[in-house]
C-alpha cells in the first residue's frame, strides 16, 4: 500500500487537504494529533517538557499549555530544537506503528502521512511520494490569525522557524499552490491522486 506524505508551512491548508483526501479513501495519520496524544494529561513526557521549558506550562487540569509552549519555541531556535529532540523519536515510533497497522488492515486506498515537519523529522523516508502545499504568505498569515487568534508577529515567527518553501520544493515530488478557494484545492487534489495512481 502506497504511503503519501503531505506537508507544508503553517496556514497552507494541510488540514483541509487531508480531510478531502480522507473522503477519497485514504487512511489518515496525523503527526500533530499524535503529538497532542503524547502530551495529554498524565503523559510521562509532560514533566520532561515542563522541566525543559517551564515552569508554568502545565495548567491546573494537568494539560500542556500548547500556546504558551509555542510562543517559547517558535521565537528561539535552540529551544525549538530541544523540543524536537524530546518529541521526534516517540512520534516517529507511533507513526511507523500506524502505517504498519493500516497496511495490515488493507482497507484504505493509500496511507496519508500528514506532518508539518515531514522533512525536518526525516519522515519523508517512510513515504512513496510527498505532496507539498504552498500558499501566498499574506494569505497564510491571515488564515492563522483568524484560526488561532494570534498576532501577525506570532505567525511570522512560526513561518520563519520552519524550513522554507524553496528547500521543500526541492525535496517534494508534487506541489499544490493553495492560495485560492477550497473548490480549487479539491480539483487540484483530484488531479494529484489521478497522477499518483497512474504513476504507481
Amino acid at each position: 500500500m502506497m504511503v503519501i506524505g503531505i506537508t507544508g508551512g503553517i496556514g497552507t491548508g494541510k488540514s483541509t487537504a487531508a480531510a478531502c483526501l480522507r473522503e477519497k479513501g485514504l487512511a489518515h495519520i496525523d503527526a500533530d494529533e499524535i503529538s497532542r496524544q503524547l502530551t495529554r494529561a498524565g503523559s510521562p513526557m509532560l514533566p520532561v517538557i515542563d522541566e525543559a521549558f517551564g515552569p508554568g506550562l502545565i495548567n491546573g487540569d494537568g494539560d500542556l499549555d500548547r500556546k504558551a509552549l509555542a510562543s517559547i519555541v517558535f521565537s528561539d531556535r535552540d529551544k525549538r530544537e530541544r523540543l524536537e529532540e524530546i518529541m521526534f523519536d516517540a512520534i516517529i515510533e507511533e507513526i511507523a506503528f500506524r502505517i504498519d497497522r493500516a497496511k495490515e488492515e488493507g482497507r484504505a486506498r493509500a496511507v496519508l502521512l500528514d506532518a508539518p515537519l515531514l522533512f525536518e523529522a526525516g519522515l519523508d523516508t517512510m513515504c512513496d511520494c510527498v505532496l507539498l502545499l504552498t500558499a501566498d504568505e499574506d494569505m497564510r498569515i491571515k488564515r492563522v490569525m483568524e484560526r488561532d487568534g494570534v498576532t501577525d508577529r506570532d505567525v511570522r515567527n512560526r513561518i520563519n522557524s520552519q524550513m522554507g518553501d524553496e528547500e521543500k520544493l526541492k525535496r517534494a515530488d508534487f506541489s499544490i499552490d493553495n492560495s485560492g478557494s477550497e473548490g480549487e484545492l479539491y480539483e487540484k487534489l483530484d488531479k494529484f491522486l489521478e497522477t499518483v495512481v497512474r504513476r504507481k
